[in-house]
């Protein structure tokens, strides 16, 4: 990891605040816990049960004070809505009543008043460890899998959205798994405040999935090439807290009324957004090609399921003003084959690479013994006769010139230079086959400009669009996509019958995705030819994956991710390491219309 590259990455910066904030919440609420006695009594979460005058609780331990919906109205002979008006004024985390030994609290219980002298004393450490064992598995699991996949590969999009996620998921659930007390509100500890937090951290949960699914399996263009519209993913959930909290507060019936409120606000924004990640995994299962559905068939199964259980049983019905009709652990415990299913595509992934490799490491071995027998070829037939011939003619223009026969001499220097210029034209040619001359002079962005102006001549008309970050690619990596784009566009020129095309290249989670799109009479995929294959081939020997679908409005699209670090160099070792004991069998190359190894 290049920690000065990581550290001027915004993005990055950004995942390290987040999960540090969300950490950060985790940690103030269990030190709080573990450090602050307070009265043997917790509100309950699922339910939320605030009403203007109280809010119901239930016991914690056998020896508690209190019974199960008991309706906490005062405490030391001030109601619950003064100290509640007081704790969530600022300045916060100041002015809180210091606990003494016990408490004095007056709630409804059966529908009749009555005080409790209740005792301060610690939190007992059943109900800190006691999540439910769902909600445990899921988020270690999903953390560990996380962390150990960021630490690969620090600049993935999709697993920062991953590590994101399951951070603020955990501090979300070990909020609502602790629960508040009342005393909270009365010495205003830390936990309330790290609590109320927890439901920013719930809405960047969702929002954060919505992203990740903007980007993997299939990118939405659109979405993802906004930087603006990314910030409003988060945004708008936000912004719709603030803004219904206002509504809610408007609404009157108190500060009590209020949080209650807050509780079916926050389910309903979250409800919407599950609706958005239902939906997102749906039309990207769609927009996935064919060949690698197979990949996120199960991912896409297991999290759809989550989804709609955590809408249909939690979520909706709390925004509805009801209790959820499971308990949340039930529906973490749905989640857990989420991770098994992001797991098994990792391992799926690696597996289809290294099966890839195999396959076609013996095609890329023979592509380049042909191509060293056909430079042989080149300079033993071309250049090895050219070059004797003018071995000859210099022989006889030095023995014309030693019989003092200038005027022969002239003309057969003519024929010399001539030849001369001939070779260098032949030379010039082999090297350009070996590696575009254009590129070394005006980078892989102007050769491909200069060619493709060449190639069409103004029609059809095609415009390259290219990141700013292209500068320090690897050469292999340049000269696949030089060779797969001028392919692609002689393709388009002499087949394709288009009016428009684009050529797109861009940085994307270390891979240069190279985009070529036309509106022409779409792809034959019966009459794919050499030119075709030869850009799967290009892609493959440097590790990468190439795509030739038919575009979302017609005409064909041909797609090439290919690994700027690590790429070429991880196959080739791969490879190597796979086949020192058995060589290769030679196995078909990447169907057209397929993929190579899928997680982005």
């Amino acid at each position: 990891m290049r920690l000065r590259a990581l550290v001027r990455d915004p993005g990055w910066l950004a995942v390290v605040l987040v999960c540090g904030a969300a950490f950060a919440s985790i940690a103030t609420m269990f030190a709080s816990r573990l450090l602050i006695p307070a009265e043997r009594a917790v509100i309950l979460t699922d339910a939320w049960p605030w009403t203007a005058d109280g809010v119901a609780v239930q016991p914690l331990g056998p020896d508690s004070q209190f019974q199960p919906g008991d309706v906490v109205v005062a405490i030391d002979g001030r109601s619950l809505s003064s100290w509640a008006a007081e704790a969530l004024s600022p300045p916060w985390f100041l002015g809180g009543q210091a606990l003494g030994p016990s408490v004095s609290v007056d709630v409804v219980r059966a529908g009749a008043p009555i005080t409790l002298t209740a005792p301060i004393e610690p939190f007992p450490a059943d109900r800190l460890g006691g999540a439910p064992l769902g909600l445990v598995v899921f988020g270690a699991t999903a953390l560990l899998l996380a962390l150990v996949l960021i630490i690969r590969r620090p600049r993935s999009i999709v697993l920062r959205l991953l590590i994101v996620a399951v951070s603020c998921d955990i501090a979300d659930i070990v909020a609502w798994e602790t629960g508040l007390q009342p005393t909270d509100l009365v010495a205003r500890t830390p936990f309330l405040y790290a609590f109320g937090v927890a439901a920013v951290f719930s809405l960047v949960f969702w929002s954060s999935l919505i992203h990740l699914l903007s980007t993997y399996p299939v990118r939405v263009r659109w979405l993802v090439q906004r930087p603006a519209a990314i910030v409003l993913v988060y945004a708008l959930p936000l912004a719709g807290l603030a803004v219904g909290a206002t509504v809610a507060a408007l609404a009157g019936g108190g500060i009590l009324a209020w949080i209650d409120r807050l509780g079916s606000l926050n389910a309903a924004i979250v409800s919407v957004m599950i609706v958005t990640i239902l939906v997102a995994i749906v039309a990207g299962y769609g927009r996935t090609p064919a060949p690698r559905r197979s990949q996120v068939r199960i991912l896409a199964v297991t999290l759809f399921v989550a989804a709609a259980a955590s809408l249909v049983l939690v979520s909706l019905p709390i925004a509805l003003g009801n209790p959820p009709i499971v308990p949340r652990g039930t529906t973490a415990l749905l989640a857990l084959p989420v991770v098994a299913a992001l797991a098994l595509a990792v391992i799926r992934d690696h597996l289809f690479q290294v099966d890839l490799i195999l396959t076609s490491r013996a095609r890329i071995v023979a592509a380049r013994e042909a191509e060293r027998l056909r430079l042989r070829r080149e300079l033993h037939d071309g250049l090895g006769p050219t070059l004797a011939a003018l071995g000859l003619k210099v022989d006889a223009a030095r023995d014309q010139a030693a019989a003092g026969r200038a005027a022969e001499v002239v003309p057969l220097l003519d024929e010399i230079r001539g030849d001369v210029r001939r070779v260098v034209a032949q030379i010039r040619g082999v090297s350009r086959e070996m590696r575009p001359p254009t590129i070394d002079s005006l980078g892989l962005v102007g050769g491909l400009r200069q060619q493709i102006e060449a190639l069409t001549a103004g029609s059809p008309t095609i415009v390259a669009v290219a990141a700013p970050d292209l500068a320090e690619l690897p050469s292999g990596i340049e000269v696949a996509a030089y060779r797969i784009v001028i392919e692609a566009v002689s393709n388009i020129v002499r087949h394709a019958a288009a009016t428009t095309a684009s050529v797109r290249l861009e940085i994307d989670d270390d891979v240069l995705r190279v985009e070529v799109v036309d509106d022409g009479i779409g792809i034959d995929e019966s009459a794919i030819g050499v030119g075709t294959r030869a850009m799967y081939e290009r892609a493959a020997e440097v590790g990468g994956e190439l795509t030739v679908e038919r575009g979302r409005h017609g005409g064909t699209q041909v797609t090439a991710l290919l690994p700027v670090r690590g790429g070429a160099q991880g196959a080739v070792a791969v490879a190597r390491a796979a086949t020192s004991a058995n060589p290769p069998t030679v196995g078909p190359t990447v169907a057209p219309g397929g993929v190579g190894p899928g997680l982005e």
